[in-house]
């Protein structure tokens, strides 16, 4: 177990030790704490610390949209020591959203492993008087424009993304509330201050088990495992709507092959480890976990797709 003590320890050792590039350290590593820089990834970082036989200390860095660990991770040396966890904003609809990302997706990273795709859901607060997606897009029109409102954990974000996709498509116009986190919209959306939400469903399968929110439906093209009663949007009548939130781990440039295969090797054999699986499925999440390919083919896709999006609600962030 990783207490606080060690953990501030090991990280003030990340943060501090000189970066080692010769063969021979190349071929031992790692040899110290790996620095993890992360949003959800506390079960990877546990399997990897027992793969790689080094602890891996947990980082947030939390801010605009997840682009602040990104850029991070961009920065750190290519030595091994630091990694970190992006999920589908930073890697390919921030492109087009902001004007001056301080990283490039495309150039700036050595590709790890995709590691896990999660749908997001639509809900609302129990006492509205809607169950289906048809019933949803009729009460937000019905209200007019910009008096429904919807929370998101920032803009960017894929619950910021699927709402607009959502709008353009069936013509509706709520107003946007963004939130430091989706934990705390969630909350609003409990207390009736917002009136629905798109999130990840990790960050609500708990509220969603309670009944504190009503699952209106998912935005994945097959209905999700762990909520196989809810409905997709496609179902609820929405052609075409089918959005998977997923997350990659990458590395800064230049990650010497040798690190680079240590890395890939260990995050797929913990990709096949049942009982990692079953964790996952039990946050609320599908373990993928192919390698860098993978993840760079979800980048090649996803990238044209959410410009497009970006570009139609007009959105930018400077």
């Amino acid at each position: 177990m990783i207490t606080r003590r060690t953990t501030l320890a090991g990280l003030a050792g990340v943060l501090a030790a000189p970066a080692i590039r010769t063969a021979s350290a190349q071929d031992a590593w790692p040899t110290r704490p790996v620095r993890m820089i992360v949003v959800l990834s506390r079960v990877i970082a546990e399997n990897l610390s027992k793969e790689l036989g080094q602890t891996v200390v947990i980082e947030n860095r939390p801010g605009s949209a997840g682009n602040v660990g990104v850029n991070a991770v961009a920065k750190a040396e290519p030595d091994g020591y630091t990694i970190g966890v992006s999920t589908i904003g930073p890697l390919s609809a921030h492109i087009e959203l902001y004007r001056n990302l301080p990283f490039n997706p495309l150039t700036d990273f050595t590709y790890i492993a995709d590691i896990y795709e999660i749908p997001n859901v639509l809900v609302v607060n129990p006492q509205t008087p809607v169950s289906t997606v048809q019933e949803f897009i009729a009460w937000v029109k019905a209200k007019g424009e910009g008096k429904a409102s919807y929370g998101t954990p920032g803009l960017g974000t894929t619950a910021h993304l699927s709402t607009e996709f959502l709008s353009r498509k069936v013509g509706m116009q709520p107003l946007h509330v963004p939130y430091r986190t989706g934990a705390v919209a969630v909350q609003d959306l409990i207390a009736g201050r917002i009136d629905f939400m798109f999130d990840n469903l990790p960050t609500i399968i708990g509220q969603i088990q309670g009944k504190t929110i009503k699952a209106i439906a998912v935005s994945t093209a097959k209905r999700w495992p762990g909520l196989p009663e809810v409905p997709t949007m496609i179902e609820g009548g929405v052609a075409d709507f089918d959005v998977t939130s997923w997350s990659g781990m990458i590395a800064p440039k230049g990650l010497p092959d040798a690190i680079t295969k240590k890395l890939v090797d260990a995050h797929i054999k913990i990709g096949q480890d049942p009982a990692f699986v079953k964790r996952f499925q039990e946050l609320g999440a599908l373990a993928t976990m192919k390698g860098p390919d993978v993840l760079k083919a979800r980048m090649a896709t996803e990238i044209p797709r959410w410009a497009e999006v970006v570009r139609a609600a007009g959105a930018k962030v400077e």
